[in-house]
């Protein structure tokens, strides 16, 4: 198959021409695009932690309709309605503040807030702490993902516990 009907049939959609409204009985979306509605849409992040503002929408037997490279130029209240959705399928707290971290061996007690309250987790190894520039993502030992968004915005107690385990 050629490049050009490979990228067509992607179906990549300009956000700033597309509106997401919530469908919250069915918990879906729908879509306006120049005119056309699409329903019964459900978003996903095919690279949740690389590229968090990439969108694919599928219908309801999982087959991608449209995709949105980048979320963030959505009007407000499309991004609104589109984080209500993501934020019951993508769970990521973003640590705030590290309170302790304790280390036993090769393995991690966090102590944290977060985003979301309160958080104790546990990690394995330097291998559970990925470095992407400032922003640090965690998974803990049942795979569960934390974000920290920036490490130079957490305060300076926060670093000095990061900085001096990891």
């Amino acid at each position: 198959m050629p490049l050009a009907d490979f990228l067509s049939k992607l179906n990549i959609l300009d956000p700033r021409k597309t509106k997401v409204i919530l469908e919250e009985r069915e918990n879906s979306l729908r879509l306006l695009v120049d005119g056309k509605l699409l329903t019964g849409l459900m978003p996903a992040k095919p690279f949740p932690i690389t590229y968090p503002n990439f969108t694919i929408f599928r219908d309801s037997y999982g087959v991608d309709v449209c995709i949105v490279k980048n979320c963030a130029e959505l009007d407000p209240e499309s991004k609104k309605n589109l984080q209500i959705i993501l934020d019951k399928a993508y769970f990521i707290p973003i640590i705030s503040k590290i309170i302790e971290i304790e280390t036993s061996g090769d393995e991690c007690a966090w102590e944290t807030t977060t985003d979301r309250g309160p958080a104790k987790f546990r990690t394995r190894g330097r291998m559970s702490v990925i470095s992407m520039g400032n922003r640090i993502i965690i998974t803990d030992t049942n795979d569960n993902v934390y974000e920290i968004e920036d490490i130079d915005t957490l305060d300076a107690r926060s670093k000095e516990e990061f900085e001096a385990t990891l």
